[in-house]
This record gives C-alpha cells, sequence and structure tokens, in this order.
C-alpha cells in the first residue's frame, strides 16, 4: 500500500530533527583553534600560523589564550604582531634547570594570551607565532580558551580531547638541538613560509569540518525529499486497475 502523504511528512520531520540533533552533538566537536603547518621535525625551531575562527552567530570573538604543556617545554616563543590584537608571552620556571648549549635555561614558556581585536561571526584572525626548540619528536598538545566579547569562553584540552596539537616527528639527519635562541634569518625564513603557506590555504576557499557537516546533511535532506515527492506524484498520477469482468455463465437448459 502506497505512503500517505501524512506518513511522508512525518518521515520528513523525523530526518529532519536526527540531523539537528547530530548537529548538536558535533558542534561542540568543531575545533575553532587550528595550527598550519600541522606536523613538523623534531629539534628545529618553527614558525606556526595559529587560526582563531568563530562559530558563533551571536558574539565576537576578542581572546585567545594558548597554554604549553609541562613536557615537552618550550623554550623560545615570539609573535609577530596582528593589527589590533596584543600579544602578551607569560614565562614559568623550568624547574630543574636545563642546559642548552652554552646556556643555562631556567624559564620557559608557560602560556601566550592574545587579546584586544574582534572576529566577527563567520570570520577567522591567523596569528603567527615562532616556537623552538622543539622536542626530537612526539605530540604538543596546547590547550586553548577562546573568549568572546558577551564573556562567554570555549576550552579546549588534552582531556577533552579537541585541543590542536603539533605532531612532531624525528629528524634523523639532524645533530644536537639548535640553541633556544635562533638566527634571525631562520626566524625570518620560518615566518615567510607560514605565511605563504596560510594565505594558500584562506585562498583556496577551504571551509570548517562544521560547515562541510551542514552541507552534507542539507543535501542529503534534500535528495530524500525530492525521491519522496516524486514517488508520492506517481502514485497519485497512476489509474486505478479497470475491474476484470467475471465470464458469463451459460445456461445448459
Amino acid at each position: 500500500m502506497p505512503a500517505s502523504p501524512r506518513s511522508f511528512a512525518r518521515a520528513l520531520s523525523a530526518l529532519f530533527l536526527a540531523s539537528c540533533a547530530l548537529l548538536g552533538l558535533a558542534a561542540p566537536a568543531a575545533a575553532q583553534v587550528s595550527i598550519v603547518p600541522g606536523s613538523v621535525k623534531g629539534g628545529s625551531t618553527e614558525t606556526f600560523a595559529f587560526r582563531l575562527a568563530n562559530q558563533r552567530t551571536d558574539t565576537q570573538s576578542n581572546r585567545l589564550e594558548i597554554v604549553f604543556p609541562q613536557s615537552p617545554p618550550i623554550a623560545f616563543a615570539e609573535v609577530k604582531p596582528a593589527r589590533g590584537w596584543t600579544a602578551k608571552i607569560n614565562p614559568r620556571p623550568l624547574d630543574p634547570p636545563q642546559q642548552s648549549g652554552d646556556r643555562l635555561i631556567s624559564q620557559v614558556v608557560g602560556s601566550i594570551v592574545l587579546e584586544g581585536g574582534e572576529v566577527g561571526p563567520g570570520q577567522f584572525e591567523q596569528f603567527l607565532v615562532t616556537l623552538g626548540p622543539l622536542p626530537g619528536q612526539g605530540d604538543l598538545v596546547l590547550d586553548t580558551v577562546q573568549g568572546y566579547t558577551s564573556g562567554a569562553t570555549d576550552r579546549f584540552s588534552a582531556a577533552a580531547g579537541n585541543a590542536p596539537v603539533i605532531v612532531v616527528s624525528p629528524n634523523a639527519a639532524q645533530g644536537a638541538p639548535p640553541p633556544a635562541v635562533i638566527e634571525a634569518n631562520r626566524a625570518d625564513q620560518a615566518v615567510a613560509a607560514a605565511e605563504q603557506q596560510a594565505e594558500e590555504q584562506a585562498n583556496s576557499g577551504g571551509i570548517t569540518p562544521f560547515a562541510f557537516l551542514w552541507g552534507v546533511l542539507g543535501l542529503a535532506f534534500l535528495v530524500v525529499a525530492l525521491v519522496g515527492l516524486r514517488t508520492h506524484l506517481l502514485h497519485r498520477r497512476a489509474p486505478d486497475p479497470e475491474p476484470t469482468p467475471e465470464p458469463e455463465k451459460v445456461s445448459n437448459g
């Protein structure tokens, strides 16, 4: 028996509600702070583009705090100025101090706070941050706190599994790690490379995973609706089959 228009409408409503529930579950997991490049060779000093995206629709994002892990320690950090934003690098003591070349390192990077600017809904801001020396290998997991002009905050942490990560792979051709203070020309080259890579990705018209999920679910919902509507119309247009005439009875009398 063909489905009635009422049952078809109920099915579409159920699909829509299920899609909204899926998006509601996926929204908190969508990382709003990303790092480019996401993987580097170990033991070097590199420049990264930290991208702060605002996925909220009702407020501006005006603060980003990047918290560095206790291990591995990062001895050097430098933030390239961004218009409208102020950057503060907060050190923490390293206990016990470690020797790097001819320098005794007693303080490392504890956190970086960027604030003062504004990122509108659906927009992003990027900050070029030079870090080093990086560990020989492993993951550098950076807890982040995103603040908004409304007073709200979003937290991304290693414990929650949604913190941005820099993957550090071994560099077999490399000898001893470089000192914490890098040469100026090396830093300039790293900054230029990060700027070029970030610009290429921005021009590629990439979208966030959350926006992509919206598009996929919307397309699926549209396809199901069109197929259901076509089926419903075909059932309405199909003529009822003519009744088969009963054979006439022949009397033998």
